[in-house]
């Protein structure tokens, strides 16, 4: 195991100080399939910490962030599914066997009922000493987590750790839904405009708390505001509604020396430029499927702004191992020079096949130490 102040300051030089460290930095996010999967592959035991067995460098750990401290209250279960209503107030079915959830209803009916919407207390002690089941650290699973102290205590000496929050449109969907909200951002844009500020106002509480519990090296601002195609909305009503909050974000992290991540799939480049002004560092995770390619972005972009992710999950799910060791070689060009951290384009999935997946770590790690060997 490497030294976690080696690894910090690889992290640092190669993402916010877009230079060349001793060799690219390492991490990703997994799908519990891949997980259950890999394990398997290499009979360990259920305990095993992906992390730890590759010596990653980065982890990201996050708290309970949903509005209502009380998350995931049951409302039925069989062993096929479950359904349960999250601290966002949204009501959920996760089937066991799938990766993702449904949402099936949400508790804001309407614009008006913004103003009435209450947040529990983002410092409140329940949300990082006690164990969480929310539903953005469930995410594909559904199961109690440690708490986020518990889980930092654990690896404060192994990993450079990152938290994480939710810029508000993330945070909104969960609240009123994607149709309702998109709706409202045209009828009712000004009712918007004020609880995109309320829930601005949470997440820099919980930043807040995060930053005095943990030694961070940085930030994971969650924010999907696109698809494949394109953004969601125009561009016009993110740069009036949301820009200025994910600003106010970022200046409370950077004054706190804390690297900023951008989480954003899809195809958000008709934002890119606001997103740097707004005072991001790195964007993650470049969905390959919305023509997000961190080799053409950088020529661009990268004396501004770092890039974290890329791998086309398609061709790891599906691809032979030449094909696989062909993108990231590819990928890995936007490494050159530093401001580059290969990863899938969004989480390594289920489908991904264990064996192929232990030889691209072990590729990333032989051809990505400086200088690097790409041919």
């Amino acid at each position: 195991m490497e030294r976690v102040e080696q690894k910090i300051h690889r992290v640092r030089t190669a993402l916010k100080e877009r230079r060349e460290a001793d060799r690219v930095p390492l991490t990703d996010f997994y799908w519990s399939g891949f997980l259950k999967r890999w394990r398997e592959a290499f009979n360990l035991p259920e305990d095993t910490d992906i992390y730890e067995y590759y010596d990653l460098d980065v982890k990201v750990i996050s708290p309970n962030m949903d509005p209502k401290i009380e998350s995931c209250v049951i409302l039925e279960r069989t062993e096929d599914y479950v359904v349960f209503r999250s601290g966002f107030g949204c009501t959920v079915k996760k089937v066991f066997s799938a990766p993702m959830p449904m949402f099936l209803d949400f508790s804001v009916k309407s614009a008006d009922d913004f103003a009435s919407f209450t947040f529990d207390d983002p410092r409140d002690d329940r949300r990082y000493f006690e164990k969480r089941c929310d539903i953005i650290n469930c995410g594909d699973s559904f199961g109690e987590l440690p708490s986020f102290v518990e889980d930092v205590e654990r690896n404060r000496g192994t990993f450079c750790l990152f938290g994480s929050i939710c810029e508000p449109y993330e945070a909104m969907w969960r609240i009123r839904g994607t149709e309702g909200l998109l709706m409202d951002l045209v009828l009712e844009k000004n009712k918007v405009q004020a609880f995109a500020e309320r829930v601005t106002d949470f997440m820099l509480g919980i930043a807040e708390r995060e930053i005095e519990l943990a030694p961070l090296t940085g930030m994971v601002i969650w924010g999907d505001v696109a698809y494949d195609k394109g953004m969601f909305f125009s561009p016009r009503l993110w740069r009036e509604i949301f820009f200025p909050c994910v600003k106010r974000l970022c200046d409370f992290l950077h004054r706190h020396g804390l690297i900023v991540v951008y989480h954003g799939c899809g195809r958000s480049l008709d934002i890119f430029p606001d997103l740097i002004e707004a005072g991001i560092d790195v964007y993650n995770p470049l969905e390959a499927k919305a023509g997000m390619d961190p080799v053409e972005l950088k020529k661009q972009y990268g004396d501004r702004v770092s890039f974290f992710g890329g791998l086309d999950s398609r061709i790891l799910g599906y691809g032979t191992w030449e094909d696989i060791e062909r993108e990231a070689l590819y990928k890995l060009q936007a490494a050159v020079g530093g401001g580059y951290m290969p990863a899938s384009d969004h989480s390594v999935a289920s489908n991904v096949d264990p064996l192929l997946y232990d030889r691209l770590i072990r590729l990333l790690k032989e051809r990505g130490t400086y200088p690097l060997r790409l041919s």
